[in-house]
Protein backbone atom coordinates (compact mmCIF):
# COMPACT_ATOMS: atom_id res chain seq x y z
CA UNK A 1 0.00 0.00 0.00
CA UNK A 2 1.39 3.23 -1.14
CA UNK A 3 1.54 6.12 1.42
CA UNK A 4 1.32 9.88 1.22
CA UNK A 5 3.45 11.88 3.33
CA UNK A 6 2.18 14.96 4.77
CA UNK A 7 3.46 17.74 6.50
CA UNK A 8 2.14 19.81 9.23
CA UNK A 9 0.27 22.90 8.60
CA UNK A 10 2.78 25.68 9.84
CA UNK A 11 0.82 28.47 9.14
CA UNK A 12 -1.54 27.93 12.19
CA UNK A 13 1.17 28.02 14.33
CA UNK A 14 2.68 31.54 12.98
CA UNK A 15 1.84 34.68 14.11
CA UNK A 16 -0.17 36.81 11.47
CA UNK A 17 2.41 39.01 10.75
CA UNK A 18 5.03 36.59 10.19
CA UNK A 19 2.63 34.50 7.86
CA UNK A 20 2.17 37.36 5.60
CA UNK A 21 6.17 38.22 5.51
CA UNK A 22 6.90 34.39 4.82
CA UNK A 23 3.89 34.58 1.81
CA UNK A 24 4.88 37.63 0.65
CA UNK A 25 8.74 36.40 -0.27
CA UNK A 26 9.68 36.69 -3.93
CA UNK A 27 8.86 32.69 -4.42
CA UNK A 28 5.58 32.89 -3.14
CA UNK A 29 4.25 35.88 -4.63
CA UNK A 30 2.05 34.43 -7.64
CA UNK A 31 0.46 31.95 -4.58
CA UNK A 32 -0.03 35.24 -2.44
CA UNK A 33 -1.68 36.70 -5.55
CA UNK A 34 -3.76 34.08 -6.44
CA UNK A 35 -4.96 33.21 -2.97
CA UNK A 36 -5.72 37.06 -2.54
CA UNK A 37 -8.00 36.93 -5.85
CA UNK A 38 -9.72 33.63 -4.70
CA UNK A 39 -10.13 34.87 -1.10
CA UNK A 40 -11.24 38.32 -1.60
CA UNK A 41 -14.32 37.74 -3.96
CA UNK A 42 -16.16 35.93 -1.17
CA UNK A 43 -17.15 39.04 0.44
CA UNK A 44 -17.12 41.09 -2.46
CA UNK A 45 -20.07 38.35 -3.81
CA UNK A 46 -21.81 38.47 -0.72
CA UNK A 47 -21.59 42.33 0.04
CA UNK A 48 -23.16 42.59 -3.48
CA UNK A 49 -26.01 39.94 -2.95
CA UNK A 50 -27.27 40.91 -0.25
CA UNK A 51 -27.22 44.32 -0.58
CA UNK A 52 -28.46 44.64 -4.13
CA UNK A 53 -29.97 41.33 -5.61
CA UNK A 54 -31.02 39.53 -2.43
CA UNK A 55 -33.82 42.14 -1.18
CA UNK A 56 -35.75 41.46 -4.60
CA UNK A 57 -34.99 38.11 -4.84
CA UNK A 58 -34.70 35.85 -1.85
CA UNK A 59 -32.96 32.43 -3.36
CA UNK A 60 -30.26 34.70 -3.36
CA UNK A 61 -30.26 34.64 0.23
CA UNK A 62 -28.66 31.14 0.07
CA UNK A 63 -25.64 32.61 -1.81
CA UNK A 64 -25.18 34.75 0.82
CA UNK A 65 -25.19 32.42 3.20
CA UNK A 66 -22.53 30.41 1.34
CA UNK A 67 -20.43 33.36 1.36
CA UNK A 68 -20.99 34.02 5.19
CA UNK A 69 -20.24 30.64 6.37
CA UNK A 70 -17.00 30.47 3.85
CA UNK A 71 -15.64 33.93 4.87
CA UNK A 72 -16.66 33.46 8.96
CA UNK A 73 -14.34 30.33 9.11
CA UNK A 74 -11.49 32.23 7.60
CA UNK A 75 -11.78 35.28 9.97
CA UNK A 76 -12.50 32.87 12.81
CA UNK A 77 -9.26 30.61 12.49
CA UNK A 78 -7.72 34.14 11.71
CA UNK A 79 -9.10 36.17 14.13
CA UNK A 80 -7.76 33.14 17.08
CA UNK A 81 -4.58 33.24 16.00
CA UNK A 82 -4.59 37.23 15.89
CA UNK A 83 -6.87 37.60 19.68
CA UNK A 84 -5.24 34.18 20.86
CA UNK A 85 -8.67 34.02 22.79
CA UNK A 86 -11.76 32.23 20.89
CA UNK A 87 -14.46 34.64 22.68
CA UNK A 88 -12.88 37.65 21.29
CA UNK A 89 -12.66 35.67 18.01
CA UNK A 90 -16.30 34.74 17.65
CA UNK A 91 -17.75 38.16 18.58
CA UNK A 92 -14.95 39.93 15.94
CA UNK A 93 -16.05 37.60 13.19
CA UNK A 94 -20.05 37.66 14.28
CA UNK A 95 -19.64 41.76 14.25
CA UNK A 96 -17.70 42.18 11.16
CA UNK A 97 -19.76 39.65 8.90
CA UNK A 98 -22.93 41.11 10.36
CA UNK A 99 -22.00 44.89 9.59
CA UNK A 100 -20.82 43.81 6.36
CA UNK A 101 -24.02 42.33 5.35
CA UNK A 102 -26.72 43.61 7.44
CA UNK A 103 -25.82 47.34 8.35
CA UNK A 104 -27.53 50.17 6.61
CA UNK A 105 -25.22 52.75 6.78
CA UNK A 106 -22.89 52.64 3.87
CA UNK A 107 -20.00 53.90 5.02
CA UNK A 108 -20.04 51.01 8.05
CA UNK A 109 -20.86 47.85 5.53
CA UNK A 110 -18.60 49.63 3.29
CA UNK A 111 -15.72 49.20 5.99
CA UNK A 112 -16.91 45.87 7.15
CA UNK A 113 -16.32 44.88 3.33
CA UNK A 114 -12.79 46.68 3.22
CA UNK A 115 -11.37 44.70 5.93
CA UNK A 116 -13.12 41.34 5.05
CA UNK A 117 -11.59 41.90 1.93
CA UNK A 118 -8.29 42.39 3.24
CA UNK A 119 -8.36 39.35 6.15
CA UNK A 120 -9.66 36.54 3.34
CA UNK A 121 -8.08 37.99 1.04
CA UNK A 122 -4.35 37.46 2.81
CA UNK A 123 -5.69 34.42 4.77
CA UNK A 124 -6.12 32.32 1.76
CA UNK A 125 -3.22 33.93 -0.30
CA UNK A 126 -0.96 32.90 3.19
CA UNK A 127 -2.46 29.28 3.34
CA UNK A 128 -1.56 29.10 -0.67
CA UNK A 129 2.12 30.54 -0.15
CA UNK A 130 2.95 29.14 2.93
CA UNK A 131 1.32 24.79 1.58
CA UNK A 132 3.61 26.07 -1.93
CA UNK A 133 6.71 26.37 -0.14
CA UNK A 134 6.29 23.72 2.43
CA UNK A 135 5.95 21.54 -0.95
CA UNK A 136 8.76 22.54 -3.01
CA UNK A 137 10.79 19.95 -1.43
CA UNK A 138 8.03 16.97 -2.56
CA UNK A 139 8.85 17.70 -6.13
Amino acid sequence: MKTIKTQPRVKQDLPIVEQVRKSMHKQNRLAMTCGFILGSFVPVASFTLGHYEAPANGMMWLLVAGGLAYSAMTVFQWATIAFRHPAKALGFCVLIEGVMTFSHTLWLSLAGLTLLVIINGVATGSTLALDQRQNRGYR
